[in-house]
């Protein structure tokens, strides 16, 4: 019987197989050489964000708690806005082309201010909007609200390229080695933090690390963009909670502090996601002698999100914020705006990474991984 299954299993083509067919090892694609810019910029790069965040934290002169923390995120979010400038023309051309793209972009923010406009425009989550960038003055007009919806879309757009510019070009160098050293022996020092990173049972002594990859079609990945949004929207909820619902910060920022941090902190939330997902999509699995194999982003996204956990501390959280007699509508009006921010966050940030970077970022961790185990 298992001689059966074995020989059933040969005749099924894998896809690392044809990928080995369709995947020129010796070609550098634009993606190889962002990669490389990326790599070799990116340790200055921080630098000068660091240098940027104490300039606006100085010129500020808001040195609380709240203050630091804003000076830093705004640092780097202008930081990763120039960075992400550059990518959008340094990137290959993503499934949908942008004559598609750029229409979408030039008409979503006009209905969103429309919308928001005919609600009302002295609502708090509009002058909220136009005070993000804090040049319009006190009165929300139509044109300020348009400009100020139009801005914050286009650095939300181009942050996210940034940062997963940065994601692709890490991981497409450097995950090979994390994989390679999972199947080497006496590797054992080096292989804690992968065990621990992907939960890796102690009982099971890796023989081989495969990979079976998604097979792609050349068109966009619905499902995929579908699954991204979700997760990153779910982690920025669950992280902000935190902010939101937490009893000290409810007492000591303002209501328009708290949404800004959490905004520019969401810009950041695709690293704990998109890693996860990529190792999902290349299909990287554990060989041993248990009697399934043991896929790794199964792990991985277990050790980032916790989610027992993160409901209960939520929970926890809410029911001493009422407890405490904080104002329950004060904290649902903040949820109202922030979830708003994070959907669209969420949303964009999936379309750059699954229309862009998805194949060549899928592609290019395979070739690696797989001439590491020619040489």
């Amino acid at each position: 019987m298992g001689g059966t299954s074995e020989r059933i299993k040969q005749k099924v083509p894998k896809p690392v197989s044809y990928l080995k067919a369709v995947i020129s090892f010796d070609e550098e694609t634009r993606h190889d050489k962002l990669d490389k810019l990326i790599t070799k910029v990116f340790p200055p790069f921080v630098i000068v964000c660091s240098i940027l965040s104490v300039f606006i934290i100085m010129y500020s002169q808001n040195y609380s708690f709240a203050g630091i923390v804003f000076g830093i995120c705004l640092g780097f979010a202008l930081g990763f806005t120039a960075l992400g400038a550059a990518c959008v023309f340094l990137s290959d051309r993503g499934v949908i082309p942008g004559k598609y793209i750029i229409p979408v972009v030039a008409v979503a923010p006009a209905l969103v201010t429309i919308l928001l406009y005919s609600i009302g425009s002295d609502i708090g989550f509009n002058d909220f909007i136009v005070k993000y960038f804090d040049i319009f003055g006190e009165k929300t007009s139509f044109v300020s609200l348009l400009i100020s919806i139009y801005s914050l879309t286009l650095m939300i757009f181009f942050v996210e390229y940034g940062v997963v510019s940065v994601i692709v070009g890490f991981f497409r160098s450097y995950f090979y080695r994390v994989l390679r050293s999972l199947e080497l022996p006496g590797e054992k020092r080096k292989n804690r933090i992968p065990e621990w990173l992907f939960q890796i049972p102690d009982i099971i002594d890796v023989s081989s690390v495969e990979l079976e990859p998604d097979v792609d079609d050349d068109k966009f990945k619905i499902e995929l963009f579908t699954n991204t949004t979700f997760s990153i929207f779910l982690l920025g909820i669950v992280i902000c909670s935190y902010i939101f619902i937490n009893p000290l910060f409810l007492q000591i920022m303002p209501f328009e502090e708290m949404v800004l941090i959490g905004v520019l902190l969401s810009l950041f939330i695709s690293p704990l996601v998109i890693p996860w997902s990529i190792v999902k999509s290349i299909g990287a699995k554990i060989t041993s002698d248990a009697p399934r194999d043991f896929y790794l982003w199964k792990g991985m996204r277990g050790r980032l999100y916790q989610g027992f956990f993160a409901i209960t501390f939520f929970m926890m959280l809410l029911t001493l914020s009422v407890y405490m007699g904080m104002d329950f509508s004060r904290i649902a009006t903040t949820y109202i705006g922030y979830v708003a921010f994070m959907g669209i966050i969420s949303a964009i940030t999936s379309f750059v990474y699954v229309n862009t970077y998805y194949k060549g970022f899928k592609n290019g961790i395979i070739k690696s991984y797989l001439r590491s185990k020619d040489q």
